[in-house]
């Protein structure tokens, strides 16, 4: 039961991520250059980790063999991973399309948040941390904040990043209690993210 109100939980924060994705800014497209992959980026191998690839949409990804893998499942995500019986899910939202947009990084992040801030699903949300990082080597935005749903207070970091007008977003959430003891984990499997395509 608590798998299924989890999965349901990132189900509406990633529709967040890609409802945020239509938001579309006045400059024109030409005017938003397309970031590099830092030359020196190598995904992190983590020892007896298990890969995950998702070749259709160009992603790849370790993560822990006592986790439980769910692609897809019509949530707005291309994976789910979960440990069965702890309050944590870790997923990748299906890549966002902004062909034909002009979005920057920093309104893709202002507009998840816009859009999780008004989720009438989640209250009391307080963005905890808004920093400068990169995701699969390229610039990226990370997001910690809280909020209550359906009455359980949660935890959730996001990592989002544009390449060639496609946006790309790895999330870890948790119960409040949970999260610091899953998010070294978390982070490890962000780092061995990497955008194939």
């Amino acid at each position: 039961m608590r798998k299924h109100f989890f999965v349901i939980i990132v189900a509406l924060l990633v529709t967040a991520t890609v409802s945020a994705a239509g938001c579309a800014s006045n400059v024109t497209p030409s005017a938003v250059p397309s970031p590099t992959r830092s030359p020196t980026f190598v995904p992190k191998n983590i020892s007896g980790y298990l890969n995950y690839t998702n070749r259709s949409v160009g992603i790849a990804i370790q993560y822990p063999p006592s986790w439980h893998l769910t692609e897809g499942g019509g949530a707005g995500a291309t994976a789910f991973f979960n440990v069965s019986g702890v309050n944590i899910t870790f997923s990748i939202a299906a890549p966002a399309s902004f062909s034909g947009q002009a979005v920057t990084l920093d309104e893709y992040s202002r507009d998840l948040i816009s859009a999780l801030q008004q989720n009438p699903n989640l209250t009391s949300f307080r963005l905890l941390n808004s920093s400068n990082t990169t995701l699969a080597g390229y610039p990226a935005q990370k997001l910690v904040f809280t909020y209550v749903t359906e009455g359980a207070p949660m935890q959730r970091m996001v990592e989002l990043t544009l390449v060639n007008n496609t946006g790309y977003s790895v999330s870890y959430v948790a119960s409040q209690g949970v999260y610091p003891s899953y998010v070294g984990i978390a982070q490890d499997m962000m780092q061995s993210f990497n955008i194939t395509s």
